[in-house]
């Protein structure tokens, strides 16, 4: 059970690895095609390459799983607040006219407007 577990778990560190390895050389391969070319840049060895995708990494993305939940547009609480703030703003702008109208029709008002009128028919 223990080497089917460790062959499972084993290909995805293998490709994992390989993946890593094989965009290395493609940022390599891109960077001493383009930059020496475009920009006189230096030529970068594959150890420089893999330390500039880290050091990007690190710049760009943060270190860890976790660092994009920190960012205030990512939790559902925000999308909530951002839409309160901006629904109270225009039901002041609108002297509470359009909130008066709209009510009726997101508390299921509505339905019992029209259940009255079906009683009365």
């Amino acid at each position: 059970m223990k080497t089917r577990r460790f062959f499972y778990f084993g290909k995805y560190a293998f490709f994992g690895i390989a993946g890593l390895i094989a965009f290395t050389f493609v940022v390599m391969w891109l960077w001493n095609w383009l930059v020496p070319e475009l920009f006189s840049g230096p030529e970068v060895t594959y150890w420089q390459t893999l330390g500039l995708l880290l050091l990007s990494k690190i710049l760009f993305s943060g270190v860890g799983r976790g660092s994009h939940s920190h960012h205030p547009c990512n939790g559902d609480d925000y999308a909530g607040k951002f839409r309160d703030k901006w629904r109270k703003k225009f039901e002041e702008k609108m002297n509470g006219k359009f909130a008066e109208k709209m009510n009726g029709r997101f508390e299921g008002k509505e339905d019992e407007k029209e259940d009255e009128k079906d009683k009365a028919h």
